[in-house]
């Protein structure tokens, strides 16, 4: 068994360690209207495909009528990639869970609208919650997020020498050159997720900073000050509210830019078509792929097939955890090419 990737002293012995932290996760991927624990029921969007999970106390009249014929094969291959095991050991987990449980608490504060507000009084608490996402993100296999290396040590070493088991040990040192130059802006848009579907997501575009949605919070990581005066990078039209967002420090207390839901819900919509853009971009580039492998030729599928096959993914009436999928978009590619070459 490998050690632990937080200390690299103790065997990495925890099983079932969330990459997010569960109370953030249940308000993205669990079953509409319930925070339990096994009642997840997400969708894995990327360019490429859709993937879906469930967890294991989800009623079998769920499934059926999110996925129809609930198959063996349906559930061993059933993963939630959230959860990982032997990645940490017990005491550094420990730690994490010392740190998320007390951050928690911030959701229940008093909250403002258009203002910054103080969620969190205590130095250092509300950095290394958000530092530990994003390198628990940047270190997890195949999350499709990953900072430079030197970042992702720094964060390391920054974690490993300040989590604490007693959050009064939570005491930055202003001598420590990894403080000197980090921090993190955060857009809160309060309850939103009461009410909304919401997205874990980031995009390898945006590094300065690195950029976040997660649940009903925009999250900016800056690995340099310098960067807040950078080329603006507007991430899904959020960029006049990071603006008025206040920098924060590991020195400071933690405040929070929020915003009204309506605007939150134009983020939101914007992530949706940047989606189905990249989806339809790859579905396109990879028809013509399929064309030339099958006429030996370098030409792109003629639009008759193209234009066709689209429309019929587009207005596919799969059920919803098989739509969108790598095996409904070889069947209809195949049904339709069949179809259209017999009628010519």
């Amino acid at each position: 068994m490998k050690n632990c990737k937080l200390c690299k002293k103790n065997t990495a012995d925890k099983t079932g360690s969330h990459i997010v932290p569960h109370f953030l996760m249940k308000r993205i991927i669990n079953e509409v209207g319930t925070r339990e624990r096994d009642k997840e029921l997400g969708f894995k969007i990327t360019p490429e495909t859709t993937g879906s999970f469930f967890g294991k106390a989800v009623l079998p009249e769920k499934l059926e009528e999110i996925y129809g014929e609930v198959t063996d094969e349906l559930i061993e291959k059933n993963d939630i990639e959230d959860i990982v095991d032997n990645y940490f050991c017990t005491s550094c987990e420990k730690r994490f869970s010392v740190i998320e449980n007390k951050y928690a608490k911030t959701l229940e504060k008093s909250t403002k609208i258009d203002q910054n507000y103080i969620s969190e009084k205590r130095p250092l608490l509300g950095f290394l919650f958000w530092s530990s996402i994003v390198w628990r993100l940047s270190v997890q296999n195949n999350s499709g997020f990953k900072l430079k290396i030197k970042e992702e040590n720094k964060l390391r070493r920054i974690l490993d020498k300040y989590l604490a088991i007693k959050t009064q040990d939570l005491q930055p040192k202003l001598s420590d050159p990894d403080l000197a130059n980090i921090g993190y802006k955060i857009i809160r848009s309060p309850y939103f997720s009461d009410k909304y579907s919401t997205w874990l997501h980031w995009s390898p575009e945006f590094q300065r900073p690195y950029s976040f949605i997660i649940d009903e919070y925009l999250v900016f990581f800056y690995f340099k000050k310098t960067h807040l005066n950078g080329m603006v990078q507007n991430f899904y039209d959020s960029e006049k509210f990071k603006k008025n967002a206040i920098f924060n420090t590991p020195f400071c207390e933690e405040t929070v830019y929020g915003i009204a839901h309506d605007n939150y819900n134009v983020i939101c919509k914007r992530l949706a078509h940047f989606a189905a853009s990249k989806r339809n971009e790859y579905l396109r580039f990879s028809l013509d792929i399929v064309h030339q492998k099958l006429s030996g030729n370098r030409e792109q599928m003629p639009s008759r097939y193209k234009e066709e096959i689209m429309r019929r993914i587009a207005n596919s009436e799969e059920k919803l955890g098989r739509k969108g999928t790598t095996e409904e978009f070889i069947k209809i590619t195949k049904d339709t090419i069949t179809e259209l070459s017999i009628n010519t």
